[in-house]
């Protein structure tokens, strides 16, 4: 398992799905560990790739633009990028203020994902 933050950030292999799970308070200053989990994600090259928001406490725009950014380039890679939640009421706002739910797929739950 790969530790990106202070274990906030952590990527690895799960029912041959390559799974980023992300806790806590997520601001501007976690792009580093993002990047470093969206290059793991190239590098495992796995169909499908899971960001598991159900320990985000808070997000802003930070973790708004680093999701866009894993999105694309999953898109571009062919692969598939899903957000399993549940999402916490401000990452939910998040989503809807911004007006980008319907550029991601979501899932339930991460075990929803896998499925």
């Amino acid at each position: 398992m790969a530790r990106y933050t202070q274990s906030r950030i952590t990527g690895h292999v799960e029912r041959d799905v390559f799974v980023i799970r992300v806790a806590g308070e997520v601001e501007s200053d976690d792009d580093e560990a993002f990047q470093e989990a969206w290059d793991e994600a190239d590098a495992q090259a796995l169909a499908v790739t899971v960001v598991d928001l159900s320990q985000v406490r808070f997000g802003n725009s930070g973790l708004l633009n680093e999701l866009l950014r894993g999105r694309s380039r999953h898109l571009v890679a062919g692969r598939s990028f899903v957000v399993a939640g549940p999402l916490s009421p401000p990452v939910e706002r998040l989503f809807s203020v911004t007006g980008v739910y319907e550029h991601f797929t979501f899932a339930q739950s991460l075990d929803s994902a896998l499925d």
